[in-house]
């Protein structure tokens, strides 16, 4: 099932999600986007990166705190459930919760109250969790560093992220989305697109994902006029040769020789990435000897760490 065919059945329950992807694929857009289009959307929605704070930070921020609890605590302050009370509470990166934070949280789930830092009276809340990591907490809970007890509490229903890179007809869409928002917010005309452009961010694997191909369209935004053209996509990108497809107009000649040297150092850097850094390993996957691959390094500049 696809990610939003099965966003179409968790926005109607109220039950806990949790969301697990690489860094910048988009998790918490998601978990707005089911609060949003959930029953609770007239609530309040509020985050936390549970990965930000420390154990005593966390507890009052999400918990809250009473006038004098700690030095600095000159008044009442309301937690994060108390403020998404009949609304949504979303955890992100909750696989970094330390082993006492998580008993906390599983007693407040449990019970379905709050008792803030130095307070003695617990607050009923009525608050629906939306989660997410980019560990694998089922991994987690194998080796210990994960209550099972809580993976399950927040684990109800599942939703995988994938990479980018395993979802390359997204790209297209979400780059126009960009420039479309990008234009709104400058008061101008979208940018038109060159012919290429597109093959060429496809070709990409994008390590940081979404959120690096908002950087960047913001960076072709930045750089270019009306039409953006190849030239300002960043070195790393047009590094990457769209397979089978001319790059440039169809009009236009390309330097052989620069495409040439393009292909061979991305799938050298590929095969050294693959291999570890190990050059006969390397070589053997590039189909080359080890001579051939050392002479391609040193004429292309490209250094490794020592470790060979």
């Amino acid at each position: 099932m696809t990610t939003l065919k099965l966003l179409d059945r968790v926005v109607d329950s109220e039950v806990p999600v949790h969301i697990y992807g690489e860094s910048g694929t988009g998790k918490e857009l998601v978990a707005r986007a089911i609060h949003v289009h959930g029953p609770r959307a007239k609530g309040a929605f509020v985050s936390e990166n549970c990965a930000a704070l420390t154990e005593t930070l966390l507890e009052s921020e999400l918990f809250g705190y009473v006038k004098g609890a700690f030095t600095g605590a000159e008044k009442d302050k309301k937690g994060l459930f108390e403020l998404a009370h009949k609304g949504t509470l979303f955890l992100d990166e909750v696989g970094d919760m330390s082993p006492g934070m998580q008993r906390k949280l599983l007693r407040v789930l449990q019970e379905g109250e709050v008792r803030p830092v130095g307070g003695v009276a617990a607050i009923k809340v009525d608050v629906r969790i939306l989660s997410a990591s980019n560990r694998d907490l089922s991994s987690m809970v194998e080796d210990g560093t994960f209550r099972e007890d809580l993976f399950y509490r927040l684990r109800v229903l599942h939703i995988r992220m994938p990479p980018l890179r395993e979802r390359k007809e997204d790209i297209a869409l979400l780059a126009s989305h960009f420039l479309d928002r990008e234009a709104k917010r400058m008061g101008g005309k979208p940018r038109r697109l060159a012919p290429g452009v597109i093959d060429m961010l496809c070709a990409y694997d994008w390590p940081g994902n979404v959120r690096e191909l908002e950087n960047e369209v913001l960076r072709m935004v930045a750089l270019s006029g009306e039409v953006v053209e190849i030239e300002v996509l960043s070195e790393q990108i047009r590094g990457h040769v769209p397979k089978g497809l001319p790059v440039g107009s169809p009009d236009e000649v390309r330097d052989l020789n620069v495409l040439i040297e393009t292909v061979e150092v991305n799938e050298i850097r590929k095969s050294l990435r693959i291999a570890e850094n190990n050059k006969t390993r390397a070589a053997d996957l590039l189909r080359i000897s080890r001579f051939a691959l050392q002479r391609k390094l040193e004429k292309y500049g490209i250094e490794l760490p020592d470790s060979e």
